[in-house]
């Protein structure tokens, strides 16, 4: 009678360590996509400086009709 009590315990204690390791699976899996969603920074197009030719976000850009350049001394000394 013991032993089948000890073995009843220890399915139980091993079913439940089981659905603590999915659900802590689970949790991580749902909280790493979140985190690397949030992280994935929004990237911006890169343009040419008709000067110097540095590659420079479109943001940071300074623009002169259709020509880009890095700064506004390039684009005064490309006039």
């Amino acid at each position: 009678m013991r032993y089948t009590s000890r073995m009843f315990g220890m399915r139980v204690l091993i079913f439940l360590l089981g659905v603590a390791l999915v659900v802590w699976i689970l949790v991580r899996l749902a909280r790493g996509s979140s985190l690397q969603h949030k992280a994935t920074p929004k990237v911006d197009e890169m343009v040419r400086c008709e000067k110097c030719g540095v590659f420079t976000p479109r943001s940071e850009a300074v623009r002169d009709g259709e020509k880009f350049y890095c700064s506004p001394q390039h684009r005064d000394e490309d006039r």
